[in-house]
């Protein structure tokens, strides 16, 4: 997992967190709580759209019920961005879930409640296959997590319990459900011999079970969960210094990813977050045009505003990271065994490796060596080096193809020109993505590159068959 950038989203004398995050029809949207305090009754939810992933930030939508409004949350089922959260009445004794939705990222809904929710907290529900599902608790009791259904995101049904437990004390849940009908979920638990260990849940559509796995070797609270290529992550407020004991309000804490194996966590990176235990909640939205790269919202006090009269601990801003998870790379092209010298990238046609006027042979990168790597090949000179790919995709429509280059490129699929642009140097994984249609079976990915007058030679480039999100988009 590589942490590509961090930027502030707020920066202001509010107190803003508790964060969702989604892309819906290009832009990125978060949403956040703002208020005066941790919590106090002029909470409100904020929601800002990005037209460039996350670089600048405009405010589409202020929604606010009765009570103190709270824990954002974006999701879509195709065709609308709901923007989700509940009210908190009487300083917490019990809360109502409510929403308001676009079809276009301007125009919203009034903020209304839920139906059939009750005083249960509908904390991130998910839509899929034309429904709409979700983990549901009451706050503060009787303590437990209700499963519920909806046809419309407006109407709900409690269809069965989850997990119900006065111990242990279950909670909020970060449901994911992927597109081939697996679920999984973190669950929150405040109490217990030991407290705060979350429990990963897994379920398979149409989600009438759960196998349950308690994550025994950390204390974790505001969790975030999702899954790349078969991985699960999580993310939340993580306690280092307490795993065997109770916590402490004013305990450090640190916001942190972990990767969880076999019922074990492995820490990745800790976020800008603390020492004050008052950050995490992160919202989390894969790119649509790219499944291991994902924009996660959070927020934190770690940075200190421009304002001294600000209090830096309890005056928390948003952030957003975007995140990029390692996949596997093509190790092995055909390659021109010579530079071509008499035209650049523009006069650059499509290579035909049987013809063999490029004298093509196999190039294959050493084991665990990224970028591919042909510049002994290049040596120094200028004009235009050929890569040729068989991919083998099996019955699939659409792939994604990700590449980096620190030339100018041309780029085929079977025989048709996808894409031509500048490089990066050095390259860097990633930074272009395409979606194209994909024959039953073999496929031919071909790329010409200019060498920049002798300069460049390195390429990451890699496939996947289209993910195509449970609703469009999973926020």
């Amino acid at each position: 997992m590589k942490v590509l950038s961090i930027r502030r989203v707020t920066n202001d004398r509010r107190h803003n967190a508790f964060t969702g995050a989604c892309w819906f029809k290009g832009d990125l949207f978060v949403g956040y709580r703002q208020g005066d305090d941790h919590i106090c009754d002029q909470g409100r939810l904020i929601i800002q759209r990005s037209r460039d992933a996350g670089i600048t930030w405009d405010t589409v939508a202020v929604l606010r019920g009765d009570g103190d409004t709270r824990d954002a949350h974006l999701y879509t089922d195709g065709t609308r961005l709901f923007a989700v959260g509940h009210e908190e009445i009487e300083s917490g004794e019990y809360g109502v879930s409510g929403y308001a939705s676009t079809e276009d990222g301007d125009r919203w809904t009034p903020w209304t409640l839920y139906e059939g929710s009750g005083h249960y907290v509908l904390w991130r529900p998910i839509a899929y296959r034309g429904k709409h599902y979700c983990a549901g608790y009451l706050r503060p009791r009787p303590f437990g997590v209700h499963w519920f259904e909806s046809d419309d995101g407006h109407t709900w049904k409690d269809v069965r319990p989850v997990f119900e437990s006065e111990e242990e004390k279950p909670n909020e849940c970060f449901l994911e459900i992927l597109p081939d009908g697996a679920a999984t979920m973190i669950m929150r638990c405040e109490g217990g011999f030991v407290p705060k260990h979350p429990y990963i849940c897994r379920s398979k559509f149409p989600f009438e079970s759960w196998d349950m796995e308690k994550l025994t070797d950390l204390t974790l609270t505001g969790p975030a969960l999702w899954t790349v290529d078969g991985r699960v992550y999580i993310s939340g407020r993580w306690h280092p210094l307490h795993e065997d004991m109770h916590l402490e309000e004013d305990s450090v804490a640190h916001h942190a990813i972990f990767r969880v194996k076999d019922g074990k966590t492995y820490l990745l990176c800790v976020l800008p977050s603390g020492p004050k235990p008052d950050h995490s909640y992160m919202g989390v939205a894969r790119r649509p045009d790219n499944p291991a790269r994902l924009s996660l919202s959070f927020y934190g006090n770690a940075v200190a505003p421009e304002d001294p009269a600000i209090d830096q601990w309890i005056h928390p801003q948003v952030y957003l990271a975007d995140v990029l998870h390692r996949a596997e790379f093509i190790d092995e092209f055909l390659v021109s065994a010579r530079v071509e010298t008499d035209e650049g990238i523009e006069g650059a046609t499509l290579p035909d490796p049987k013809s063999g006027d490029l004298k093509m042979d196999t190039v294959t990168t050493p084991e665990h060596q990224d970028p591919f790597d042909v510049r002994d090949r290049i040596e120094g000179r200028a004009g235009v080096i050929y890569f040729v790919k068989d991919v083998e995709v099996g019955p699939w429509d659409n792939v994604d193809i990700h590449l980096g280059h620190d030339g100018p490129v041309k780029v085929w699929w079977n025989g048709k020109d996808v894409f031509a642009g500048p490089g990066t140097i050095p390259a860097a994984q990633d930074t272009t993505s395409l979606r194209v249609a994909s024959k039953h079976g073999t496929n031919q990915l071909a790329i010409a590159m200019d060498t920049n007058g002798g300069k460049a030679g390195t390429l990451f480039a890699r496939w996947n068959r289209a993910w195509e999100p449970a609703g469009a988009t999973v926020g």
